[in-house]
């Protein structure tokens, strides 16, 4: 998980933030986004509570709940536990790639809302990404398959509005969110892999 950061790190320091033709999409996609709410005072409440209700401090609860819940009513052994650890590396990691790379925030014309910390990777999009890949996953360790499908849409539809809802505030630039998906999946892929949950997972999932 380490070396997933370091690589979207690095990727972010040497090809991202120098580079003329990212900085030129992404300077123009924050006032077109910002665009999306702006004027409009309802939307712009919903935006900023849907950015307090998907942070980390939100996802990951979350993910030890389920994770919880699984491991009390039989339907998942202790060992689906681990996947709350992903997922706390996964949030630490993700904020120690925010200082390593120190990019800006971007500066749109009317802000809604001011953050002080690094821009590049989004953290809401890296954890609710990573908090996707840990749900979809206990997910599968569930009997019956329309729920599986259900919630995996759910949770789908939760990271895809986040992602949205962070370019909306005018807070990241269109490759912070991209980098902050990938990072957050890669990380909980190799995390699942590194902890044998993948594994368990596939064979429950034939059950």
């Amino acid at each position: 998980m380490t070396g997933v950061m370091l690589l979207v790190a690095a990727v972010g320091e040497f090809l991202v933030v120098p580079s003329d033709r990212v900085r030129g999409v992404d300077l123009a996609w924050v006032e077109r986004a910002r665009g999306w709410i702006d004027g409009r005072p309802a939307l712009e409440d919903a935006t900023l509570l849907w950015a307090d209700l998907s942070g980390p401090w939100v996802v990951h609860p979350l993910v030890l709940l389920l994770a919880a819940g699984l491991v009390l009513t039989g339907r998942a052994p202790r060992r689906a536990l681990l996947v709350v650890p992903v997922g706390l590396a996964g949030w630490a990691l993700g904020s120690l790639c925010k200082l390593l790379v120190a990019r800006p925030r971007p500066e749109p014309d009317a802000p809604i809302t001011m953050v002080d910390s690094f821009s590049y990777p989004s953290g809401h999009a890296t954890n609710v990404a990573l908090g996707a890949v840990l749900v979809i996953a206990l997910l599968r360790m569930v009997a019956r398959r329309w729920i599986r499908w259900s919630a995996t849409t759910l949770v789908l539809l939760v990271a895809v509005l986040t992602v949205l809802n962070r370019l909306a505030l005018g807070v990241h630039f269109v490759s912070d969110v991209v980098a902050g998906v990938a990072l957050g999946t890669a990380m909980g892929v190799v995390g699942l892999s590194l902890t044998g949950q993948m594994r368990w997972c596939r064979a429950r999932a034939k059950r």
